[in-house]
């Protein structure tokens, strides 16, 4: 399904994203659900709220981090670009289906429907949720600093980094229960600029040790947990888990 108007408009728009995102700038945020401090961005007129933290700086480099994802469970999806456009980036549309969160990577180097993309290792953790009004997942993404035609924050971990981010209002993917769904363009994108070397933690390992609720590698792959609960978030989820979450990368 090609997806002209929106998405088109999303790769025109970060060709000023430089100065849109100086306007726009990420900050420090706890989530009391999981504990974990982020490095990102609340819009609040869109109710979405997106951050990602990283392991400490090493040599070599780690290549991968954790992402906060929160929106309103009525949009139809929502999604960010880890590279601040949607070509040549690394994408996560993500959905409800029920009571299940979706999400998986994506990639496209034109602008049409993003496919699904080999390669990110994706871990879903326990403290995402859905509630009445929004979702909030929390996973980590492993082989995920560095992809086809680009890499988060253009290669410096300790940087500076544009991340974009869409949702669609009313309509979801043509099925829900699967990660590789044909969808509509987006009715909404936003940039923001974050200063990487604030995004770095030295508790990053005990973040991952409070477990996960299911990893896989697989396109074609699905997993289930068992329900979670979750506390109220400094992010504009909250609430109890309603459901078994899972991740179909």
């Amino acid at each position: 399904m090609v997806l002209p108007r929106g998405l088109l408009a999303l790769a025109v728009g970060v060709v000023g994203s430089a100065t849109f995102a100086a306007a726009q700038t990420g900050s420090a945020y706890c989530d009391s659900a999981s504990g974990i401090c982020f490095a990102g961005y609340t819009d609040t007129t869109q109710g979405m709220t997106m951050g990602v933290v990283m392991p400490p700086i090493s040599d070599p480099p780690s290549d991968e981090y954790i992402v906060q994802i929160v929106a309103p469970v009525s949009d139809g999806w929502t999604g960010i670009s880890m590279g601040g456009a949607m070509t040549n980036s690394l994408l996560f549309p993500m959905w409800p289906s029920g009571s299940d969160i979706i999400v998986g990577p994506r990639w496209t180097d034109d602008y049409v429907l993003p496919t699904v993309y080999a390669g990110p290792t994706i871990t879903l953790l326990p403290a995402s949720s859905i509630n009445e009004t929004h979702i909030n997942a929390i996973f980590r993404c492993e082989n995920c600093t560095v992809w086809e035609g680009g890499s988060f924050g253009s290669g410096d971990l300790s940087g500076t980094a544009v991340i974009a981010y869409v949702s669609s209002s009313t309509t979801g993917p043509a099925d829900p229960e699967d990660v590789a769904s044909t969808f509509n363009e987006h009715d909404f994108f936003g940039f923001f600029g974050m200063d990487l070397s604030g995004a770095h933690s030295d508790d990053y390992t005990s973040y991952l040790g409070s477990g996960a609720s299911s990893s896989s590698t697989a396109a074609s792959s699905t997993a289930s947990s068992t329900p979670v609960s979750s506390s109220t978030s400094s992010a504009p989820a909250a609430g109890q888990t309603v459901g078994p979450v899972r991740i179909s990368p």
